[in-house]
């Protein structure tokens, strides 16, 4: 008696179902890889963003406020800071004689004006605010979109050290 064995050429329906079920997890690891990196990106770059705007911020208010002989005013949501003659300004520019700084926040931008009309200095800025106390201003920076776990704000304390230097050898 002759057997015929008779040989399946391709897959078996079993073999399908698993090779298809083991396909749908890879996809899925690697959906889900994607999606994560994908966030990690996008977080990384807000807060770069937000870190740019605060180093600014720091820079600008503390080379305006270490070289100021006064104490600088708050009122109507515009910082005053007076400057002697030949006194770098927000601007950029050295200015020759004594003028005054005013900033100020529009939209999402920060704002300087020496007296020859308001230059945009910064962008990127939600709300921005100031305490003056004695030779201390605290600078509130509400950069746009930073990381929640900052708490939406950062604060910069920025001594008056010229007056101190001055008060210091009076």
């Amino acid at each position: 008696m002759k057997h015929l064995i008779h040989k399946h050429k391709g897959f078996t329906l079993i073999e399908l179902m698993v090779a298809l079920a083991a396909g749908m997890f890879l996809l899925g690891g690697v959906s889900l890889a994607y999606s994560s990196i994908n966030s990690s990106t996008s977080t990384a770059r807000d807060l770069e963003n937000a870190l740019d705007v605060i180093r600014f911020s720091s820079k600008v208010f503390t080379r305006s406020l270490k070289q100021t002989n006064s104490v600088p005013t708050y009122t109507n949501n515009i910082l005053s800071v007076e400057q002697e003659a030949g006194a770098a300004a927000c601007t950029g520019l050295t200015i020759s004689t004594q003028f005054i700084e005013k900033y100020s926040h529009e939209d999402d931008s920060l704002f300087c004006d020496v007296g020859n009309g308001k230059v945009k200095i910064l962008k990127g800025i939600n709300a921005i605010s100031y305490v003056i106390d004695n030779n201390v201003v605290s600078v509130l920076v509400e950069p746009t979109n930073l990381p929640s776990q900052f708490n939406n704000s950062l604060v910069i304390d920025i001594s008056l050290s010229q007056m101190v230097m001055n008060k210091a050898f009076q």
